[in-house]
């Protein structure tokens, strides 16, 4: 299912990584395109012959969310991960590539994964640490980590679609899409970190939340991800997907999922590195340190 004009850069762009790279990731907030580029990704790589398998985050902390430990011990409140799966998510996560890359280097496998980063989502994969994970990921030959980046246009268009999926979803998973006040949330939270990285002022943020800017989200991630192999990919053309999901991959894909005993292992890790919810809440709040 080919929504992307093959005339067109992005076209060329998500064809280039479909075909040179054997790990792809997506950054980027919510409501920012990943999904539909993963989508367009998968079935371009699955044309080529290629198996793919896929890390995203909703997808792998599951594991963790239904874990008898996690619901006694870190249990989720108002609809918000606590902090110790997030991290021990990310923990899981290094380890899980490293092991994939491992397995399947030699091989035509693809894996396509989504880092939203923001908030300590898989934000582990972007910093550097002494563990077998990191010549891979920082390797330009093997991995890249690619950021799209929608127009204001092609923005507004993204949160129109989520507000009429949410009462009217074709696929199960769009019910849990984020809205656009937690998509404005997000772009707020971003506008802070933009101010912590010295891109605005913190008058420019002032009381009204700052517009969302194209150029200005890039340079953020770009900053986020200056350990990694990474580029922009301009999203500036309305893409016709009024009756499709972006879930609906139509590929035969392998999902990287942590087993019980594999999360149990994160967690039993995350707390040997926090010994207290203080340090960890600190981290956690300042995930935008790579």
């Amino acid at each position: 299912m080919s929504l992307i004009p093959p005339n067109s850069s992005l076209h060329q762009s998500l064809h280039h990584l479909a075909k040179t790279k054997q790990m792809v990731f997506l950054a980027g907030l919510p409501g920012t395109g990943k999904s539909l580029l993963l989508q367009q990704l998968a079935g371009m790589a699955c044309a080529l012959g290629r198996q793919v398998h896929l890390l995203q985050w909703d997808v792998c902390r599951q594991p963790f969310e239904s874990h008898t430990y996690v619901k006694t011990h870190y249990p989720e409140i108002d609809g918000v991960t606590h902090n110790g799966v997030r991290k021990g998510v990310g923990i899981w996560a290094r380890e899980a590539v490293s092991n994939w890359y491992a397995r399947y280097q030699e091989g035509t496998d693809i894996l396509i994964g989504e880092t939203p980063l923001i908030g300590n989502r898989l934000v582990e994969l972007v910093r550097r640490e002494d563990d077998k994970a990191e010549s891979v990921l920082r390797d330009e030959t093997t991995t890249y980590f690619s950021v799209p980046t929608p127009s204001q246009e092609v923005k507004r268009l993204i949160e129109g679609q989520r507000e009429e999926r949410s009462a009217r979803p074709l696929h199960e998973r769009e019910k849990g899409d984020a809205q656009p006040h937690i998509m404005l949330a997000a772009w707020s939270e971003f506008c802070s970190v933009a101010h912590q990285f010295n891109l605005i002022s913190a008058d420019e943020i002032g009381e009204k939340s700052v517009d969302y800017d194209p150029d200005l989200y890039f340079d953020i991630y770009d900053i986020l991800l200056k350990h990694r192999p990474h580029s922009r990919i301009s999203m500036d053309v309305i893409l016709a997907t009024e009756n499709k999901s972006v879930y609906d991959l139509n590929v035969d894909q392998i999902d990287l999922v942590p087993t019980p005993d594999e999360a149990q292992r994160a967690l039993n890790e995350m707390e040997h590195r926090y010994s207290d919810g203080k340090t960890l809440a600190n981290e956690i709040d300042h995930w935008y340190v790579v």
